[in-house]
């Protein structure tokens, strides 16, 4: 038995769930699936079961305790576990049972600790250095480590002994439309994922207000999750005092497989992130799939934008609201279609999980 664990994402996330769970299931491989979100997901199926405990009933430490409990009874072979605050449950079953442990890496946490914290420097300094120690330490008991992109150092894991399963973000070509893609589009502009400071939603309400003037009929829709409540407060109230209520549309948070219905009738994906410390190495899996959709996109100029073939790519100043209003109205106004076939062939022949999944299935072959 497989148990996969996170205490951070939605219970269908796409890496997660859609690309590493499946293809574990693929295999014959049977899962065990615990998860920690506000979510009335339900994914339980023949040969998974999924357990959700629900954030605003149980704490983390609660969460912890009932998976432990749960799998002190039924010990499983492997471990994957996709968040740090999750060693010390892996450790123990490891100390009892001999689980091997898969240790999922999705961020860069110094990087993390740097874009999120409001401390001093000397304290971010210190808050990072016992973070990589205390990585270092549990990495003693771990069996594989898998990194979601190359530019994820924390403790440098080579030089702790590993060498690193690179599984990147690539989406999912099963989750796409079937049908042939109309690149004619009315004036809709999409952004899907968290709604916070550091994704530059702020400074895309206040382009849109400039937009406007120039495209009257703009249509754009956010989906996500605000990070707390006091931004989603705040961003709300903009959209109201910008008089911007009838174009843009905040629909919360949707399950993955519903996006696409959304993307795919999209002119514009938006990247409109700030530049820090997070944003100047994570590539965004958003990118791919805008590309699959057929979306012009307008992005923030950050390194890991220019890693990849992408075509109809508008890059401007992070937190420039100017800028990335122009570049908008300009994607907005393009009527060639040019490069969005492209675009959605690189995705089908390079850029998706597909390439991934011979990586990513060879490190539970060795142990089960």
């Amino acid at each position: 038995m497989v148990v996969v664990i996170s205490c951070s994402h939605f219970p269908d996330d796409e890496r997660i769930y859609h690309k590493e769970i499946k293809t574990i299931l693929e295999e014959g491989y049977f899962v065990k699936y615990f998860t920690f979100a506000e979510s009335i997901i339900d994914i339980n199926d023949k040969n998974i079961i999924h357990i959700n405990y629900d954030k605003s009933e149980y704490s983390l430490r609660d969460y912890l305790k009932l998976v432990e409990d749960e799998l002190m009874n039924d010990p499983p072979k492997v471990i994957h576990i996709h968040e740090p605050e999750l060693f010390p449950l892996a450790i123990k079953l490891k100390k009892c049972f001999n689980t091997k442990i898969i240790y999922d890496v999705h961020e860069d946490y110094p990087s993390l600790i740097k874009t999120f914290s409001n401390w001093p420097e000397p304290i971010q300094w210190l808050k990072k250095t016992l973070w990589v120690m205390r990585e270092k330490k549990y990495l003693s008991w771990v069996d594989e480590v898998i990194l979601a992109s190359p530019a994820i150092k924390n403790c440098d894991y080579g030089k702790q002994g590993f060498r690193p399963n690179i599984i990147g973000n690539f989406p999912e070509t099963k989750l796409f439309p079937n049908t042939e893609l109309d690149f004619n589009r009315n004036n809709i502009l999409v952004y899907h994922g968290h709604l916070a400071p550091e994704r530059g939603i702020t400074e895309l309400v206040e382009s849109m207000e400039k937009v406007k003037v120039k495209v009257s009929d703009v249509i754009l829709n956010l989906f996500g999750t605000f990070r707390t409540k006091e931004y989603e407060q705040v961003i709300l109230e903009k959209i109201n005092s910008l008089g911007l209520g009838e174009n843009i549309f905040w629909h919360g948070q949707v399950a993955h497989h519903e996006i696409w219905q959304h993307l795919v009738k999209a002119k514009v994906g938006l990247i409109p992130f700030a530049s820090n410390a997070l944003t100047r190495i994570g590539t965004p899996t958003k990118l791919f799939e805008y590309m699959a959709a057929g979306c012009r996109i307008v992005a923030s100029d950050l390194p890991p934008l220019k890693q990849f073939e992408v075509q109809a790519l508008h890059l401007v100043k992070p937190g420039d609201v100017a800028q990335l209003a122009g570049a908008i109205i300009q994607a907005l106004n393009d009527s060639t279609n040019s490069g969005l076939q492209e675009n959605r062939n690189s995705i089908y022949s390079k850029y998706n999980w597909n390439f991934l999944t011979d990586s990513f299935i060879s490190i539970y072959k060795e142990y089960l």
